[in-house]
């Protein structure tokens, strides 16, 4: 059975392909990552988003502007299922009422040591009680998509 993972993520336009760039590099290593396609009509056989869902191992969320009402529901929503949440949040999106909700929430800005927020993420993990092969799995994946961040912000400046 592969891996799955829910990618919720709340993006400028611009970096929209960071997503798509995510799964693909997700695909590349044997992990199933559903990332819904927000504004666009389901196609014919589209798993629906609760479904995704419920058949993710743990949802990603990554948050750089502020979450849509798409996005909260998907968030709300994997909470009453109790999946694992590794919300990945710009620093300055913090005060959502949202976020209150999670356990731990890792703030990221371009300018601050992404290293930092990597071994904060490997620490939650640890505590999650998942298997050694998951964590490694969803810490390589909230790097991967930090990095893409901190990448596509320093680009623009």
């Amino acid at each position: 059975m592969a891996f799955r993972i829910f990618l919720s993520y709340s993006l400028n336009p611009a970096e929209q392909a960071l997503a798509w760039r995510l799964q693909t590099l997700a695909a590349a290593h044997g992990i199933e990552m559903y990332v819904p396609n927000y504004g666009a009509t389901p196609s014919p056989g589209a798993v629906p988003i609760h479904n995704a869902i419920d058949r993710s191992d743990c949802v990603l969320a990554i948050l750089n502007t502020a979450a849509s009402p798409s996005v909260q529901q998907e968030l709300r929503y994997a909470l009453e299922r109790r999946k694992v949440v590794i919300p990945i949040v710009r620093s300055d999106l913090v005060d959502q009422s949202l976020l209150a909700q999670f356990p731990r929430v890792f703030t990221f800005s371009p300018w601050d040591n992404p290293g930092k927020v990597e071994n904060d993420i490997v620490e939650f993990l640890k505590q999650q009680q998942l298997t050694k092969e998951k964590q490694q799995v969803i810490g390589a994946l909230a790097a991967l998509g930090l990095g893409l961040l901190v990448l596509f912000a320093l680009n623009k400046e």
